[in-house]
């Protein structure tokens, strides 16, 4: 009987489907969690530009806008985000005054801060560092020392701010709580005078 069972190949198959399963939908659901975390941080990249694109194209710089406006803005996120919660995002819109090569002056601030996300990084009436290559010499004001209080935000050219940072959960977890923060940022010079 044992020999007969030996040479016995009916079930082969099935043993070896049940034995390459697991390995299989672990594979499939991680390749689904790893390409839903790329579409997302797509997704925060985009909500980033379309928000900082038009914060550019509708704010005049040499005014504030109004309140309304901005959140007007902040809440268009909501369609570019799509599918995703926007309730697990951070948005910030604010409008920088060059103080010289390396800092600016922050004219105004506004943000919309969900329940999970990072808190927005600009304070308005402070000056901030700028990455190296965002602004041109041309941009830098004549002014000696203009990050100087009481000089501050008044000469240089500006830029506008946009930063959004986003909790992704993924969908399917395996039974674990994992959050990955991501986000973006971006300068862009206004459009509208």
């Amino acid at each position: 009987m044992l020999k007969r069972l030996i040479r016995d190949r009916g079930g082969v198959a099935m043993v070896e489907f049940a034995l390459a399963l697991p390995l299989m939908l672990t594979l499939f659901m991680g390749c689904f969690v790893i390409s839903d975390m790329i579409s997302c941080y797509r997704k925060v990249t985009a909500t980033t530009r379309a928000l900082t694109d038009l914060a550019s194209r509708g704010i005049s710089p040499s005014s504030a806008p109004a309140t309304s406006t901005v959140s007007t803005y902040m809440s268009s996120a909501d369609l570019v985000m799509s599918p995703f919660d926007i309730t697990k995002a951070s948005l910030q819109i604010a409008q920088l005054r060059i103080c010289d090569t390396t800092h600016a002056y922050v004219v105004w601030s506004q943000a919309q801060t969900g329940s999970t996300a990072a808190s927005p990084s600009l304070v308005a009436g402070t000056v901030v560092s700028v990455p190296a290559g965002i602004i041109n010499s041309y941009m830098v004001p004549s002014t000696a020392n203009a990050c100087a209080s009481g000089v501050a935000g008044t000469a240089g050219a500006y830029l506008f701010y946009g930063q959004v940072a986003y909790a992704y959960t993924p969908a399917i977890g395996f039974g674990l709580k994992l959050t990955t923060n991501m986000g973006d940022q971006l300068y862009m010079s206004p459009r509208l005078n």
